[in-house]
């Protein structure tokens, strides 16, 4: 295979990761935190999300990197009729549910669900506002066992419900992690892609994620750079394809929430300051070629056979791909201190 070929292979594997999207449907009580349940999940402000609230269907739509989340209006009302309202808000064509409640069911949120379920969605139980639930006579462990057993008794079943806190952030990287549980494969990565890490284990799996599109997108970015002579790095006999490792440079920040450069400095400890600075100035083109450059001046002998399966042999063989994806590991080691400052910062607040 050709690098020609390897490039657009990896184009097109890199097109299709990113057209993957998920879509979520909350239904549930008016007050019960649905709106600041979407913000705790995705970690993003609700003012800075594409946001619709279309006063003809009555539901309001949150987009955020590849999510669709929507709060939907009450069930079986005078303006949204039982017989009509999984058709009118396209109940079936979300990748699943989430029945948020903050105190006791309401029995129009009964029949949904079982509507719901009769028709093979996926719904999870989430009860918010963990922070609140107080009883002097009971711990907050019998205080769950009263909420879980009053769900079994509603419904008619047994079920799992997840105690949340949008305040202190109690039992979100649990539902995260069920609702990527329960989505398809293709979509799990998006999901962890979007969500917002509440613990280390979770911004260590998004290391992961980041590091294979590390490799292709290095791969790619020299493949189309030797194909068409792109832009050459000064110091070295390379030419790359910039935006390529522009929009590596954005996934990154995007993945580890990093997006809003006027508060980075703001969320993470003083200490980080350098990484947060370099986390700035390489988002920039000239950025990137002044971190290429860096690469190629102390470039050294590295085994990347082990990239082969990812970008194939006549880009791994390469010395330009090790300039290339060091360039772009750099960058990625670099966010990752600085989202793992800004999650320690906020779990010790």
């Amino acid at each position: 295979m050709t690098i020609i070929d390897e490039a657009l292979r990896l184009r097109q594997q890199i097109q299709a990761e990113d057209d993957v999207s998920v879509s979520i449907g909350l239904f549930g009580q008016p007050g019960a935190g649905k709106s600041s349940l979407i913000n705790a999940l995705i970690g993003q402000d609700l003012s800075a999300v594409s946001v619709r609230n279309d006063t003809t269907t009555g539901r309001e739509e949150y987009k955020w990197n590849g999510l669709t989340l929507v709060d939907l209006p009450g069930y079986d009302t005078k303006r949204f009729p039982a017989d009509k309202y999984v058709s009118q808000f396209g109940i079936l064509d979300f990748d699943l549910l989430l029945c948020v409640f903050d105190g006791k069911f309401h029995a129009a949120d009964t029949t949904l669900f079982h509507d719901i379920m009769s028709r093979g969605k996926v719904a999870l139980f989430v009860r918010t506002k963990h922070d609140a639930l107080y009883q002097p006579d009971k711990s907050v462990a019998e205080l769950e066992d009263d909420v879980t057993a009053n769900v079994a008794e509603q419904i008619g079943s047994a079920h799992k419900v997840f105690f949340t806190s949008s305040r202190n952030r109690h039992g979100l990287d649990q539902l995260e992690r069920a609702i990527r549980d329960k989505l398809e494969p293709a979509k799990r990565d998006r999901w962890l892609r979007a969500t917002k890490a509440h613990t280390d284990e979770y911004l260590s799996e998004k290391k992961v994620l980041c590091e294979r599109r590390v490799v292709m997108a290095a791969g790619l970015a020299l493949a189309s750079g030797a194909a068409s002579a792109f832009v050459p790095i000064p110091g070295a006999n390379l030419a790359v394809d910039v935006p390529v490792l522009m929009n590596l440079f954005q996934f990154l920040r995007e993945t580890y929430g990093l997006t809003n450069f006027n508060t980075i400095h703001l969320r993470a400890t003083p200490m980080m300051a350098p990484a947060v600075n370099s986390v700035v100035r390489y988002a920039t083109t000239d950025g990137i070629l002044l971190l290429l450059a860096q690469f190629a001046s102390k470039q050294t002998a590295q085994n990347l056979a082990k990239f082969i399966p990812f970008v194939g042999s006549a880009i791994a063989g390469t010395v330009g791909f090790g300039i290339v994806y060091q360039a772009g590991h750099s960058y990625l080691a670099v966010c990752h201190q600085v989202a793992e400052s800004i999650l320690h910062r906020e779990l010790d607040a």
